[in-house]
């Protein structure tokens, strides 16, 4: 297959890409395009409890911890629980398509022998539906979902369950995400964070979180590696 061009990382984050086996993958926002889905779904639970939303404070709050993103928007605690509701109820009706081009570039790391980990803040019982639905079932070697873990990213625990999970070091593994608590997630455990513009955070957000590099989008990114390996 063809990969897009994209503007491609500095020599040594390259480097460090190409000797690092284990490659860890976000999955709202940098696998799965459900980006707009989410600020949609916001805009309309917030809008019926008659709370202030819009992009700007969409990008600015969003973390993949919803509870910090509502803590930080100065939302009640006691209102969270009808929002987790709400979430299922408008959110959970349909599956987001795949970014484009993501099954067969994972599936060109898979042929060059590295090794594939989910490390998501979604709960298991909603992602175990969506990999099904999108072909990705039995496609990681382990999955770290955000109900299962001690502690919510930005906090390493859930970059290090899957580093255990997998019997490799951290420094050993590259974490492709979309949200700068991704990338602090990454730095903290001593992966490779390496951001995606396909979700609410923008290329300055990332590298204030750590992001080593930031691509167009998670095909992007494993072209930098597949052009590398030619």
């Amino acid at each position: 297959m063809r990969f897009p061009r994209w503007g491609g990382p500095p020599r040594e984050v390259l480097r460090a890409m190409d000797e690092r086996p284990v490659w860890a993958f976000d999955w709202d926002g940098t696998l799965i395009d459900s980006i707009a889905r989410t600020r949609a779904t916001y805009r309309q639970i917030f809008r019926e409890l008659d709370l202030p939303f819009d992009d700007a404070l969409f990008r600015k709050h969003y973390a993949p911890d919803w509870r910090r993103m509502y803590q930080s928007l100065g939302i009640p605690a006691e209102l969270w629980p009808r929002i987790d509701r709400r979430w299922v109820e408008l959110f959970e009706t349909e599956v987001s398509a795949l970014v484009p081009g993501a099954v067969e570039a994972l599936a060109w790391l898979r042929e060059q022998g590295r090794r594939l980990a989910l490390v998501t803040a979604g709960h298991r019982e909603r992602l175990e539906l969506e990999l099904k639905a999108t072909g990705l079932a039995t496609l990681f070697d382990t999955e770290v979902f955000g109900n299962e873990v001690p502690h919510q990213k930005p906090d390493p625990a859930p970059l290090l369950m899957a580093s255990r999970y997998l019997k490799v070091a951290p420094a050993d593994m590259i974490l492709v995400a979309d949200a700068s608590d991704d990338m602090l997630m990454a730095r903290r455990a001593g992966a490779l964070p390496v951001g995606v513009l396909t979700g609410a955070a923008r290329s300055r957000g990332l590298r204030a979180g750590g992001a080593r590099w930031v691509a167009k989008d998670v095909t992007a990114a494993i072209a930098a590696l597949r052009d590398c390996a030619r």
